[in-house]
C-alpha cells in the first residue's frame, strides 16, 4: 500500500507498531539486528521523546519512510499504563502516537500505520491516531470470526474512552478488504465471502488481494509485489496480482483524498 501509493507521488510515512516488525523487514531493516530501542516508539511512550522524528529512518524506496519496530517495543505495554497510573498531567494512554505525531503530519501526505492484531495499549494508539481503518481478513471461518469479535470488543472500549474523555471519536472511513482469496471455485470460501459481505456491507471494498505465488515469493525474499522488475513465472500471474493491488492502492487514494476534500 505504501509503495503503491508513493508511485502515484505521495510522501509516505510508515510507522510499524507490531513487536514481529514484519513491515519493518519489508522496508529493509531487519528488526533484530538492525533496530534498536531508540530506533522504535519505544522512547515516545516511555515520556522521554514528545515527537516521533527522532526515529523516523529512510528506506531504500524513494519516497518513503519508515519508523521501525523489534521485539523490544513489548515494553510500551508496560510504559504506557505506568505513566497513566502515576496520573502525568494532560497524559491519556491512547492518545500517545497522536500527539507523537502531530509534527510529522505536515511533512507527509499519507501515514501509514500497522499493527498487531490484537487489541493493546500501541493498537489502540494507532486507532485513536488514525484518520481512517483498513482491515484485511482473509476468507476463512476463524479469521471472519476473529474480526467479529474485534469489532465487538474494540468498539466497546472505543465507546468507553470516548465517554471518560468526553469527546467522540469518528474515522472519515473504515474498510475491509478480503486477501489470499483462491477464487470462486473455492466453496469454503464462497461461503465465508458472503458473510463477509453481509456483515461489513459497504465497507466491503471492491477489489481482493489474491493468493498467488507472485506475493508468497516475494515475501519470502523480504520483497512486494512492487519490488518485482523482472518475474520469472508466468506473466499472467504477475499481472494478476499487480493488477489486484493496484486496484487497492487506487480505492483507498480515493478514500484519503475525500478526507481531504472534506
Amino acid at each position: 500500500m505504501a509503495q503503491g501509493l508513493s508511485l502515484l507521488g505521495y510522501r509516505v510515512l510508515c510507522v510499524d507498531l507490531d513487536p514481529q516488525g514484519s513491515l519493518t523487514s519489508l522496508c529493509g531493516y531487519l528488526p533484530d539486528t538492525q533496530v534498536q530501542e531508540e530506533d522504535t516508539i519505544l522512547p515516545l511512550c516511555a515520556g522521554d521523546e514528545i515527537s516521533l522524528r527522532y526515529a523516523v529512518k529512510p528506506t531504500y524506496w524513494d519516497g518513503l519512510d519508515v519508523v521501525g519496530c523489534s521485539p523490544v517495543a513489548f515494553a510500551a505495554e508496560f510504559h504506557i499504563p505506568s505513566r497513566q497510573s502515576k496520573r502525568e498531567p494532560d497524559f491519556r494512554f491512547y492518545d500517545v502516537l497522536n500527539k507523537g505525531l502531530h509534527d510529522l503530519r505536515m511533512e507527509y501526505d499519507v501515514i501509514l500505520i500497522d499493527t498487531s492484531p490484537t487489541l493493546s495499549y500501541l493498537s489502540l494508539n494507532a486507532f485513536f491516531a488514525a484518520d481512517g481503518l483498513i482491515m484485511p481478513i482473509p476468507p476463512r471461518g476463524m479469521d471472519f470470526a476473529s474480526s467479529s469479535q474485534f469489532w465487538t470488543l474494540f468498539s466497546g472500549l472505543a465507546s468507553s474512552i470516548a465517554e471518560q474523555a468526553g469527546a467522540e471519536k469518528t474515522w472519515k472511513f473504515i474498510d475491509v478488504l478480503l486477501c489470499m482469496t483462491e477464487g470462486q471455485g473455492n466453496v469454503n470460501e464462497s461461503v465465508v465471502r458472503e458473510w463477509v459481505k453481509v456483515a461489513y456491507g459497504d465497507k466491503l471494498m471492491t477489489g481482493e488481494i489474491p493468493k498467488t505465488v507472485v506475493s508468497s515469493s516475494s515475501g519470502t525474499k523480504f520483497s512486494t509485489v512492487y519490488d518485482i522488475t523482472k518475474y520469472t513465472g508466468s506473466a499472467k500471474t504477475y499481472q494478476t496480482a499487480r493488477v489486484a493491488y493496484d486496484a487497492a492502492v487506487d480505492q483507498v487514494e480515493a478514500q484519503i483524498r475525500r478526507v481531504w476534500v472534506n
